[in-house]
């Protein structure tokens, strides 16, 4: 009984590690023209957000209507896009990479408003 509890216990802690190694990580996506496009990198069975900045707007305040982003997903990989943070002014989604052993590329595209 003594050796069960243990492997429990030793299982539980592995699971708690592996939660936290794959914990979501932020990646900020600086735009400074008018449309760039991002090939970003997710590990196995990882996860990331991405927030797209527009930089170099000039006096243009970057809106929800002068301003977009797209998250491409890849073979094995979701993306599930949460829309612009109009306080922060990024927009922002996030992608899983459900493949345990490959590397996933999802292809983001930030569109800027012209510089005033």
């Amino acid at each position: 009984m003594r050796n069960l509890i243990t492997i429990l216990l030793v299982g539980g802690c592995l699971s708690l590690w592996a939660g936290a190694a794959n914990a979501t990580s932020v990646v900020k996506l600086h735009c400074s023209k008018i449309n760039c496009q991002f090939t970003e990198e997710i590990g196995p069975s990882g996860t990331k957000t991405y927030q797209g900045y527009c930089d170099g707007t000039g006096n243009t305040t970057v809106t929800v209507g002068n301003s977009n982003m797209v998250c491409h997903k890849a073979k094995g990989l979701t993306c599930q896009f949460w829309g612009f943070d109009s306080t922060a002014r990024y927009w922002s989604c996030t992608c899983t990479n459900w493949n345990a052993t490959k590397r996933a590329h999802p292809d983001i595209d930030v569109q800027c408003p012209s510089p005033s």
